[in-house]
C-alpha cells in the first residue's frame, strides 16, 4: 500500500450505495488508488485504529471478520446523515527518485517540503515518511433533511459543513479541514468526481480550514489532503525523517446512485 507514487495513490472508502432506506445496510469497501480506480481491502482489526459508524444517536464500532468484504458492512436504524470514519495504523515508504520527490511534492500542494528536507540536512535523493489514513464516507439514510457532517475523532479530517445529497450539480460544498480537532488552513485539497469518467482539480483551504468544491458534472466524489511534518534527521534510528496523516472524505450528491448507474 503506497502513500504515493509518481502520480499518488489516494486512499479512501467508497459506498457501494449512497442513500439507503431507515433498517437497510450501508456497505463501503477500503480502496487504495487513483481516479476511483484501484484495489479493495477486506476488514483486518490489526490494520486499523478506529472504524466507527457515526449518526445522530451516536457512534459504534464497525465490526466484522477479518478476511470479510466489503470492509464495512452496518445496519441503520433511523434516518439522517452518517459518517464511516477509519483511520488506519502507520505505513512506510521510501522514495529514492528526486524527480518523484518533486511530483510528490507538487501534486499534493506541500509547498516548501524539499526545501525544508534540504534545510534540515537530509539527502536530496532520500525521503522516508510514515503515513496514516484518515478516510470518511458519508451516506443518507432515508430522505435528506438539513444538516451537517461533523468531527467523529480522526486525527486529520475533512467535514461537509452540509449535507450533500441535497445539493445539486450547480451547487457547491462547503467543507472544513481539521487537523487534531483545529481548523487546518491553507492546506490543498484535491477533489475528484466520478460519472462516466474522472474528474479532478484542487482547491486550498483559507485561514479558518474552509473551502468550497465544485460538483458540476454530478456523480460521486472524493476529497483528498495531506499533512506532513518532521520526525528524526538520523537515518540510523528507527524514527523517520516525516510523518504524514492522509485525510480524504467520499459522498454523492442529489441523484448519485442514478446517475451512476445511467454512467456505467
Amino acid at each position: 500500500m503506497l502513500a504515493a507514487s509518481a502520480q499518488a495513490h489516494e486512499y479512501w472508502l467508497e459506498p457501494v450505495v449512497f442513500q439507503v432506506r431507515p433498517g437497510e445496510e450501508i456497505s463501503g469497501n477500503l480502496k487504495n488508488g487513483q481516479d476511483f480506480k484501484g484495489s479493495s481491502f477486506t476488514y483486518i482489526t490489526s490494520r486499523f485504529e478506529r472504524f466507527t459508524v457515526n449518526a445522530a444517536s451516536g457512534e459504534t464500532p464497525v465490526t466484522g471478520r477479518d478476511g470479510d468484504m466489503p470492509a464495512l458492512v452496518a445496519r441503520t436504524d433511523e434516518p439522517g446523515l452518517y459518517s464511516v470514519s477509519y483511520q488506519g495504523k502507520f505505513d512506510r515508504i521510501t522514495f529514492t527518485d528526486p524527480a518523484k520527490m518533486k511530483l510528490y511534492q507538487d501534486y499534493e500542494g506541500l509547498t516548501g517540503l524539499l526545501r525544508h528536507h534540504a534545510e534540515r540536512g537530509l539527502a536530496d535523493d532520500r525521503l522516508q515518511e510514515h503515513y496514516a489514513r484518515c478516510a470518511k464516507a458519508l451516506f443518507q439514510v432515508g430522505e435528506p433533511v438539513a444538516g451537517s457532517d461533523r468531527l467523529t475523532g480522526l486525527k486529520f479530517e475533512l467535514v461537509a459543513e452540509e449535507n450533500p445529497y441535497l445539493l445539486e450539480e450547480d451547487d457547491t460544498l462547503p467543507v472544513r479541514l481539521y487537523w487534531q480537532g483545529e481548523p487546518a488552513g491553507d492546506v490543498q485539497i484535491r477533489w475528484f468526481r466520478y460519472r462516466d469518467a474522472s474528474h479532478t482539480g484542487t482547491v486550498r483551504t483559507d485561514e479558518a480550514g474552509r473551502a468550497r468544491i465544485p460538483l458540476a458534472g454530478g456523480g460521486k466524489f472524493m476529497l483528498n489532503a495531506v499533512r506532513i511534518y518532521p520526525g528524526d534527521e538520523d537515518p540510523e534510528t528507527d524514527t523517520p525523517e516525516w510523518y504524514s496523516y492522509w485525510a480524504s472524505l467520499t459522498f454523492g450528491i442529489r441523484g448519485t446512485d442514478a446517475a451512476l448507474a445511467e454512467g456505467n
